[in-house]
């Protein structure tokens, strides 16, 4: 029987190894590759149209041995930069598959995540294919914040509503149109994708049956220095956004911290909206709605925060490039 994806040309999925080593304690970065690559492997068991391939950097390049030792049947990339997004665009650009799936790698595939994932390209016109991510276990952080951080990629008539680039496929002509902004330093790189996809009238659609455990890194005030550094990078979106894919870019350009009070207003309605209207979706009990109400509260509010400080310190966080601004209109993002 063929796959579903042999017409397309085979698949590639590309696994960055920045999230291995970003956290302090981790170990030696074969170690923490394991599960990830071993899970990969399940899925593309007995498949010859599957190439996996590790992208490795500078702080890294010394592994390159060990991990084909250990693995045997991944790929080794090398990325130009030591940065999430120039890692996935190296992955993407090296790949010879013409679907290209990205996973990180303190992400697990669950069993059925790759079929799942490509299912849906058996529609010509589908670009883009988003998974489902959650945090793994049963801890109240991995259920607490699973829903904020990664809840809100749901279905909806109109497709996906956006997707985490630690569980998304491509077509590789797509993806290589509208690579992801490495001048982002970590965060907010896939949202800008999305809504300059969307622009080009992409056809993105959910596949909830692909599903990613992700390793809980929101333990303590974990959350807080996340979504701290969400609120910060995204500032530097905006900024960046001179073709303004994104809704506030104009406003946030003029204003500023104004802009981003009222941004943040109108995200916390939508979040209430999305968590009232898609809770079965998302996974929220319908007596945990005032719970998470107040969770995405909190988040939004941690968020702001960090807008606030990159817009008044651009240069606080120390790989925050300190002048970030605006491009010209002849750049490409």
């Amino acid at each position: 029987m063929r796959h579903p994806d042999a017409q397309h040309g085979g698949v590639s999925i590309v696994v960055e190894t920045i999230t291995a080593r970003e956290h302090p304690g981790h170990g030696a970065l074969v170690d923490e590759l394991g599960p990830t690559l071993e899970a990969l492997r399940r899925e593309a068991a007995g498949r010859s149209d599957v190439e996996i391939l590790v992208v490795l950097d500078a702080a890294t390049s010394g592994d390159a041995d060990v991990v084909r030792e250990r693995f045997g049947r991944v790929q080794v990339v090398m990325s130009p930069l030591s940065n999430y997004f120039a890692a996935k665009n190296a992955g993407v650009e090296a790949a010879t598959g013409a679907i290209v799936a990205l996973v990180d790698a303190d992400c697990v595939p669950q069993p059925g995540w790759l079929a799942a994932l490509l299912r849906p390209f058996a529609e010509s016109d589908v670009s883009v294919v988003a998974g489902q991510t959650r945090y793994d276990g049963p801890s109240l952080s991995a259920r607490t914040f699973s829903v904020p951080d990664f809840a809100t990629v749901i279905g909806t008539t109109a497709g996906a509503s956006g997707f985490n680039v630690n569980n998304v496929a491509y077509r590789r002509e797509v993806f290589l149109a509208e690579p992801l902004d490495a001048r982002v330093r970590r965060n907010g790189g896939c949202y800008f994708q999305f809504h300059a996809l969307r622009s080009h009238g992409a056809r993105i659609v959910y596949a909830p049956d692909a599903v990613i455990r992700h390793g809980v890194d929101v333990d303590g005030l974990g959350f807080v220095r996340k979504h701290f550094e969400r609120g910060f990078d995204g500032m530097a979106v905006y900024r960046l956004d001179a073709r303004r894919v994104l809704r506030g870019s104009a406003w946030v350009q003029r204003l500023g911290p104004v802009a981003l009070l009222a941004l943040s207003a109108r995200r916390l309605f939508g979040d209430w909206v999305r968590l009232v209207r898609h809770r079965h979706q998302m996974g929220v009990p319908t007596v945990a709605l005032p719970y998470f109400a107040g969770v995405v509260v909190l988040t939004r509010s941690i968020e702001l925060a960090g807008g606030v400080a990159a817009w008044l310190h651009p240069g606080w966080l120390s790989s925050m490039p300190a002048d970030v601004t605006a491009p010209s209109a002849h750049e490409r993002h």
